[in-house]
């Protein structure tokens, strides 16, 4: 389930459990800072490297104004190493964030991120895989068409814990907006029960992205179903058809997809997205 796999996977909650790192003395970051890569599902081809900073007592590290590079290789060919600027990514508003970079990932296997702070030392690196096949559908694949709720079928409040819930994101199923030939931005995220804090963050800025975009349907899809019955709990037994295997798989949460007019998958976004990428997307 979904709750379980953000624990195994180590995203941005879990940054206290890794091995801390030394850094330069002009670094903005302590001596026992560490990286953390916050990204699970990453595919050969364009991907999104996430890094999240933090030291021993379980403090997140990193802002806007304090700058790092990202360099990435395979593990058995550091020759073929790629460097990028992170990019201050927020995860709450002003409260909270991480780095971004993307990549051209020309083989599955275990790669090396390299983290280095302006002014410091580079952080231990971090190991992450690159599948052949991710489990969410990959950048240039037809999405799902998972048959979701809408207000039709169910009440407002049984179809979103979004505490200032936007009807218009529940007006249209997926399978329907996939096929009238306009693009498509879904977001799944569960605001009420996130494991990560992003859930409600991620889609405040697809509500806020959605009117400056009239020509494309914008879609949320909880990630629990039985919202309001007695016995409810956000386990598997409540989780969403469309965020499973069968569907979408998603290996963690949030997540914003980005399909065109032919329902064909052009951006794919785990856990954070700043407004920009979208846009940039986005006719």
């Amino acid at each position: 389930m979904v709750r379980r796999i953000l624990r195994e996977a180590g995203l941005v909650v879990a940054v206290a459990t890794l091995i801390a790192a030394c850094s330069g003395s002009n670094s903005p970051f302590p001596d026992n800072a560490f990286a953390l890569q916050a990204a699970s599902d990453i595919g050969v081809g364009a991907g999104r490297v996430l890094i999240g900073i933090g030291d021993e007592t379980g403090a997140r590290l990193g802002a806007p104004d304090e700058p790092v590079t990202i360099e990435v290789h395979p593990e058995s060919d550091p020759s073929a190493t790629q460097q990028a600027v992170g990019e201050w990514t927020w995860i709450v508003p002003n409260a909270t964030g991480l780095y971004r970079a993307t990549f051209e990932f020309d083989r599955s296997g275990i790669w090396v991120a390299n983290v280095t702070p302006d002014g410091g030392d580079t952080l231990d690196p971090v190991l992450f895989s690159v599948v052949d096949n991710p489990l969410a559908p990959a950048l240039g694949e037809p999405a799902p068409a998972a048959p979701t709720p809408t207000l039709d079928d169910l009440p407002l409040e049984e179809l979103t814990t979004d505490p200032d819930p936007d009807p218009t994101l529940y007006a249209l199923a997926l399978p329907e907006a996939l096929g009238n030939g306009r693009p498509t931005v879904v977001v799944f995220s569960t605001p009420a029960y996130c494991q990560t804090a992003a859930c409600g963050p991620l889609l405040d800025e697809v509500k806020r992205l959605a009117p400056n975009h009239p020509g494309v349907d914008f879609i949320h899809v909880e990630v629990f179903t039985g919202l309001t019955d007695p016995d409810f709990a956000p386990d598997a037994n409540h989780l969403a058809p469309s965020v499973g295997l069968d569907w979408f798989a998603l290996p963690s949460e949030p997540w914003v997809f980005a399909m065109d007019a032919d329902g064909i998958v052009i951006g794919r976004f785990e856990g954070v997205m700043d407004p920009s990428e979208l846009e940039a997307i986005l006719p």
